[in-house]
């Protein structure tokens, strides 16, 4: 593949992905020379600089904070001498909502710039033809595009299997994903380098222990290694989905036809009463025959490392599809089934659990509706529905219900109003976002919102040593009411800005169901390309500080702005003119000539 080095990143990305569009078996050979532009880590630090994750040092005791042309020409040095070596990430554990701790690796800001870099590439090799039943880590593709897959194709489902990798992430064997980059990727030294960041280890109580399978942990290229090495089963799925698939459409069911018949006749006859009669026996059962051995359909979607199978067929199509999972995982993937967690579900009887939410099928109905062109039609017929778990409702409002009712929530007392509002708001925001495609998301986030509003309004109380009724008082706002009729008074607060005064009250939007994901709605790392702004300022070659000109640069990093200030504030003491800078434009960041980063650290500004 020749690809000047001097292109801009975005023209040499675009021109990777039209070819793999254009010829899906086309294998890129020199790639890894791309690595020496420098626009390609310009790009990557516009993508991950944002993340408060790089400010936590690595093994290397580095930060994102001093980033600089430097840095970058110093990496590429090491890239075209093929002296780059990734260095371990520091482990560290988080924990899981099952109260179990989860590993994360931190890696060194060096290597996760470069780790971009090679994400970039990979993404437009591998996008175009990775496929469409997979969601995760993918550009404008989510969750809830997965969960809007199953709604949108998986009508009349019979039974689901519930698909279940163990350790998949921690499993990927390190051979087979060389032999799988291999069918596309024609340099020794691109897939060295990611050979290297495969074995890099990881440093955990001032012990190394070195990586033998997995993708690196906290790693910015992980997602996608994931999903190059799961686009075999993606294919393998593919294939079973073609072989099970039988019959245009289902034959008619035998009784409904006999009904359909008398019911003719009696019509013929002038006995619309027992026409009437055959017609209601007709809606209670099916018109298609639900059993028809010849009428097969096999539907996949999965979402990083869970996957569900849709089936409309028999039990014991289902059971050997599952055996055939299982095998191709063993043998070609060398991963393992759960046998305990993958489960055959009949959802006819039983929901399935899937990305947070319930999948369930709707029961034929004897109500019918007309369609858009005038045709009788029953209103439900095999429909999937999403809705929300019960117990993820009880278990989010945990916090905030005490005896079976409202409760404050003590660790908030001490903040200021306009914080317990805007906390409030961003978990009923976040849970309605998540759920807004549930049939009953309306109901279920109601509940939450009635005992999650009056905990906020009892925090506001007990900080200041009042009742309810006289918070209500004194920041209730009148807003129009949701249906448009009047007003309602709901609690909030007024506040001044510089473009002048607002409002926040607690949150009071529509809670109607989403019937479609919005289209760009994305969990790919870094998916939007952020710091334009940061680049021209650094670009401009002056410190936003001194002033001086044409001199090295290099930009200064805070975790959150909003932290200094307040540490300031606390103190009583007057703000230094780099922290008053960094106020006023309202950046986590400035962009200082090397003397003014300096004396910055060290306090002397």
């Amino acid at each position: 593949m020749e690809v000047c080095e001097m292109q801009k990143a975005e023209t040499v990305l675009s021109i990777l992905k039209q070819k793999s569009k254009q010829d899906e078996s086309h294998r890129y050979d020199r790639i890894y020379r791309n690595l020496f532009n420098e626009d390609f880590f310009l790009r990557a630090y516009q993508k991950i600089h944002a993340k408060q994750g790089n400010m936590t040092p690595g093994t290397d005791g580095t930060t994102i904070d001093g980033f600089s042309r430097k840095q970058i020409s110093q990496l590429i040095e090491l890239l075209k001498w093929e002296r780059y070596q990734p260095k371990p990430v520091r482990r560290t554990y988080i924990p899981k909502k099952n109260g179990k701790m989860r590993p994360l690796g931190i890696p060194a800001f060096a290597d996760k710039l470069v780790q971009e870099v090679v994400r970039q590439i990979l993404e437009a090799i591998y996008e175009p033809i990775f496929s469409d039943n997979s969601h995760g880590f993918r550009p404008n593709r989510s969750c809830h595009t997965a969960l809007y897959q199953i709604k949108s194709t998986c009508r009349g489902t019979n039974w689901v299997i519930e698909g279940d990798i163990t350790g998949c992430f921690d499993h990927i064997d390190h051979e087979i994903l060389l032999k799988i980059l291999l069918k596309k990727i024609d340099d020794g030294r691109f897939l060295e380098l990611i050979w290297k960041f495969l074995k890099a280890g990881y440093l955990e109580f001032n012990q190394k222990y070195n990586s033998l399978s997995g993708t690196p942990q906290g790693g910015i290229i992980s997602p996608i290694l994931a999903n190059i090495y799961l686009h075999e089963f993606d294919k393998f799925m593919e294939g079973i989905s073609a072989e099970y698939t039988k019959g245009k459409q289902r034959r008619p069911y035998r009784e409904y036809q006999i009904l359909q018949y008398k019911r003719n006749r009696a019509k013929k006859k002038g006995n619309q009463e027992q026409a009437d009669e055959y017609l209601r026996q007709m809606q209670n059962i099916p018109a298609l025959d639900p059993m028809d051995k010849n009428y097969q359909r096999v539907k996949y979607v999965r979402y990083a490392d869970d996957f569900v199978v849709c089936i409309i067929g028999s039990k014991a199509t289902a059971n050997e599809i599952k055996e055939r999972i299982a095998g191709f995982m063993q043998k070609e993937l060398h991963l393992e089934l759960s046998r305990e967690k993958t489960k055959i579900t009949n959802l006819s009887d039983k929901r399935v659990r899937f990305l947070g939410y319930e999948i369930t099928k709707s029961q034929e109905n004897t109500k019918q509706v007309v369609d858009s062109i005038g045709r009788k039609k029953r209103s439900v017929n095999g429909t999937i529905q999403l809705v929300v778990p019960g117990d993820v409702i009880r278990e989010k409002l945990k916090p905030f219900i005490k005896k079976g009712k409202p409760y404050q929530v003590g660790a908030r007392v001490n903040l200021p109003v306009i914080e317990i509002i805007s906390q409030y708001n961003a978990e009923i925001r976040g849970l309605y976002n998540y759920y807004c495609l549930a049939t009953d998301v309306s109901t279920k986030i109601s509940t939450f919102q009635y005992y999650h509003y009056f905990s906020m309004i009892k925090t506001i109380a007990r900080k200041e040593k009042s009742s309810v009724k006289k918070v209500i008082q004194k920041y209730g706002i009148d807003v129009p009411r949701k249906n448009g009729t009047g007003t309602m008074r709901i609690v909030g607060i007024r506040y001044n800005t510089k473009e002048g005064p607002k409002t926040m009250t607690y949150f009071n939007d529509s809670l109607k169901k989403v019937s479609r994901p919005a289209g760009e709605i994305s969990d790919q790392f870094g998916q939007v390309l952020k710091g334009g702004q940061l680049m021209k300022r650094l670009n401009s070659d002056v410190c936003e500080l001194c002033g001086a000109e044409h001199c090295a640069l290099e930009i200064h990093h805070v975790r959150k702005l909003k932290d200094i200030v307040k540490k300031y504030r606390k103190r009583g003491t007057p703000m230094p003119n780099w922290v008053w800078l960094m106020s006023y434009m309202k950046r986590k960041t400035l962009v200082l000539c090397h003397d003014c980063h300096v004396n910055l650290h060290n306090g002397t500004l």
